[in-house]
């Protein structure tokens, strides 16, 4: 039914449990499974840049979400090996999360969406509405939200 299913991570219990439940379809279909996690671009201001200068800290803020970004797909990838998906990719797309997930869902032929119904969140979520609730008024594909 399902050929390419993307699952949706970002730390959040919601979307540990995603990864489990998305796995476990992408192993019973025999799909390709993306594993996506969404990043923000990571923008130094001029201020910033002369204070993290002067204290030999270049890089680090980068490197401190670079290993979190690598823990969480790893983390997602270890839930799907369990559940013996044979086609697992991994990917770190960078921009407006919602946006980000529609679009890849689009240009990498995804059928099914899988993601937490809440995750880590934005401040404004509660005025704007959530990731989840973009993404399932927006894709073109089933979007499936795991509580």
């Amino acid at each position: 039914m399902y050929q390419n299913i993307l699952i949706c991570v970002d730390g959040s219990e919601h979307a540990r449990r995603a990864a489990a439940v998305g796995a476990d379809l992408a192993a019973r279909m025999d799909a390709r499974l993306h594993l996506v996690t969404v990043v923000r671009p990571f923008k130094v201001t001029p201020d910033l840049q002369r204070f993290l200068t002067a204290e030999n800290m270049m890089g680090e803020p980068k490197y401190v979400l670079d290993e979190m970004t690598k823990g969480i797909l790893y983390e997602a990838r270890k839930v799907a090996s369990a559940a013996q998906v044979r086609q697992i990719e991994t990917h770190v797309v960078e921009g407006k999360p919602a946006r980000a997930i529609v679009e890849f869902a689009s240009d990498n032929h995804v059928d099914l969406v899988v993601m937490g119904a809440r995750g880590v969140g934005e401040p404004d979520s509660a005025l704007l509405g959530s990731v989840s609730h973009k993404v399932s008024n927006l894709a073109r594909c089933t979007v499936m939200l795991v509580r």
